[in-house]
């Protein structure tokens, strides 16, 4: 891991300057600036003597640090530009030099230090207009998480740091956040996502062309992309894309660092595709890198070397290079690498593996616990930055606060003069308001008394249309139905005078004074009398029958399921079915020329279902009018809350389908 770090802050941290790349000495100064342009700390200090600190001074300032990126005069020079920004309540001024401060300490490994000033940046931009630098605080928090391996918080942050970046339109840091996205993912094993981020650090690093550090930066991206396909085992597809990618003759002269990562990555797909070249190219490898003191690129060439060796059986030299990378990484605190010599170590040299066992579980933990202890670090130095700014606001709160309470003071006498006059005032009005809120609410009385008047004598009116389509139907159905089935009784007179004939008409007589007592009744209760008692109710659909059957050939098929107990059913609707089924029979005796009437009556689980179906003449739904018949059976279910249907056409008889709620 601390590998990989040391190269992406190399190049991150470069992108993120508007200088040309600077060779650093032992002692952090830059080694390729002429002595007579460096300056002197002292110097600097001396200077803000002359004039007064102002933005155009701070900006000089960071101009000069800025030369000295990340070295201890950048870091000292930073702490001024703080102090008299402060002085002058300048915030942008703060911001740039916590910043600062920041990346000094992440670029020399100081990483709480270097988090806690990245948090006191931050926490200054949030209340500052524009939030200044907020992007790059943030992209850098992201890189400390992940060098923590804290996967998931690295790819919020940077997920925020782009969206900033975005729309500013700055490429720098959009590369930068593609890049460390990418990196988190293939941290959590989302490899298909990692390229697709890298991919996008490709096309980003396009539009930094002008930069000296191009060519090495889109190398970087080429080989982070072929070590996702070398994880994924595709160690073929590596060697092809990096030999399409990248000249590796041209990124040896400019940048030796970045070519003994890319020529260690070919190097191990080829050991693993047991190419002939393989060792010379290991080999080749751990020599530059020995050559220029790049000890994470020589541990992983020991290891890899090892592992080489390890494969054709020649264990001791395995064992010699295992060893060797173990004390190395041990040294330089590359923990990781040191856990990877330790796990090959216990495959080649089994007598120890007990030993090597103990030592990997211990470093494991150690490491863990490293993790867990800098997670809770972080938080705590969160926590802490909070519990500072708030206590400092605490402190400029109070100083207000003295002043607002002399104001308060010097002005509460006459303030409540000021209120004895208004409340008398208040008072006076009240009285006034409530005389008018009386008179307006007594208005309002009389206008609901008139409303209610109104929907009262709306409602009468409705109910005696009510009543009206009521009798209406009664007649109709009731009344005019029987007339017609005695008239029918009747007809037979006109084709036989025989006395037998004229005796069963006698009977009809009788009918016709039941009729008279209806018509008398019908302003009662027209409902009350058909289903009072114990009358069966399927014996008076079936006496529908026999009236029809006097004077037609018609046969009738009636259906009723046993489940069906029309005891249990409300008169009401017993009432309306009744009227429905004998508003139907007589429009097929009087229009259907029908042989067959069939009436069905089922019982399911919610409702009860009738069928009335004949096989005569039928009609076209389209061309029929709809009569006062068909409009009164639907009104009669919609009554009941029940659905009425009709289907029929020409020369295929008629159905109508009633579906009543139980």
């Amino acid at each position: 891991m601390k590998k990989i770090i040391i190269l992406l802050i190399s190049c991150l941290f470069f992108v993120n300057c508007n200088h040309k790349e600077k060779a650093f000495s032992d002692d952090g100064e830059i080694s390729n600036i002429p002595k007579e342009e460096q300056i002197n700390i002292d110097e600097i200090n001396e200077s803000l003597s002359d004039r007064a600190y102002d933005t155009l001074m701070r900006s000089y300032f960071s101009n000069i640090a800025d030369r000295y990126a990340y070295s201890k005069k950048f870091y000292r020079i930073s702490k001024i530009i703080y102090i008299q920004s402060k002085k002058i309540n300048d915030t942008v001024g703060m911001i740039k030099a916590k910043t600062n401060c920041g990346l000094h300490h992440l670029y020399n490994f100081s990483n709480d230090s270097s988090f806690y000033y990245f948090t006191q940046a931050e926490k200054l931009t949030l209340k500052t207009k524009g939030n200044p630098m907020l992007g790059l605080i943030l992209q850098s928090k992201a890189d400390l998480h992940w060098s923590h391996k804290d996967y998931s918080l690295s790819e919020t942050t940077a997920t925020r740091a782009l969206k900033i970046a975005k729309k500013s339109g700055d490429n720098k840091l959009i590369y930068s956040c593609y890049i460390t996205l990418a990196n988190s993912l293939a941290g959590m094993d989302k490899n298909v996502t990692a390229l697709d981020y890298y991919n996008k650090a490709l096309i980003a690093v396009n539009q930094l062309k002008g930069i000296p550090q191009f060519s090495v930066l889109k190398a970087q991206t080429h080989n982070y992309i072929a070590l996702i396909y070398q994880k994924q085992n595709q160690h073929k597809k590596v060697l092809d894309y990096l030999k399409s990618s990248i000249q590796l003759d041209q990124l040896k002269k400019e940048d030796v660092n970045m070519y003994l990562y890319v020529m260690n990555t070919i190097a191990y797909s080829k050991f693993k595709l047991k190419d002939n070249f393989s060792l010379s190219s290991l080999e080749e490898t751990h020599r530059v890198a020995d050559s220029i003191s790049n000890f994470p690129i020589k541990i992983t060439t020991k290891i890899n070397l090892a592992e080489y060796y390890f494969t054709i059986s020649d264990t001791s030299k395995a064992l010699s290079y295992l060893r060797d990378a173990q004390i190395m990484a041990h040294e330089n605190k590359i923990f990781e690498d040191e856990l990877k010599a330790l796990n090959l170590l216990s495959q080649i040299d089994t007598k120890n593996q007990s030993k090597y066992h103990k030592r990997i579980i211990k470093l494991t933990d150690s490491l863990n616990a490293i993790e867990r202890e800098t997670h809770d670090k972080y938080a705590r130095i969160e926590f802490e930055t909070d519990e500072i700014t708030k206590q400092k606001e605490i402190v400029e709160e109070e100083k207000n606060n003295l002043f607002t309470r002399l104001i308060l003071i010097s002005g509460f006498g006459l303030l409540s003069i000021m209120l004895i006059v208004l409340w008398y005032k208040n008072q006076s009005q009240k009285a006034k308001t409530k005389q008018l809120l009386l008179e307006q609410e007594h208005q309002k009385d009389k206008e609901e008394i008139y409303q209610l008047m109104l929907a009262q004598q709306q409602k009468i009116e409705e109910g005696k249309q009510i009543e009206k389509r009521r009798i209406s139907q009664e007649l109709h159905d009731g009344v005019m139905g029987k007339l017609s089935s005695i008239r029918m009784n009747l007809y037979v007179l006109n084709k036989k005078t025989d006395p037998e004939t004229i005796a069963q008409c006698l009977t009809y007589i009788k009918d016709i004074q039941h009729i008279e007592k209806e018509i008398r009744t019908i302003s009662h209760e027209l409902n009350s009398n058909l289903f009072s008692g114990n009358v069966n109710f399927v014996s008076i659909v079936e006496n529908l029958f026999t009236a029809i059957k006097n004077h037609s050939d018609i046969n009738f098929h009636l259906k009723v399921d046993e489940q069906i107990d029309w005891e249990t059913v409300n008169n009401n609707i017993k009432i309306n079915i009744y009227r429905i089924i004998q508003e139907a029979l007589q429009n097929i005796d009087k229009y259907a020329n029908a042989q067959n009437v069939f009436i069905k009556m089922v019982k399911t689980e919610a409702n009860i279902s009738i069928e009335i179906k004949d096989d005569g003449v039928g009609f076209d739904l389209k061309d029929k009018k709809t009569g006062i018949g068909l409009r009164n059976m639907q009104a009669r279910m919609e009554e009941i809350k029940g659905k009425f249907s009709i289907e029929s056409k020409p020369h295929n008889g008629t159905k109508i389908n009633l579906i009543i709620p139980n």
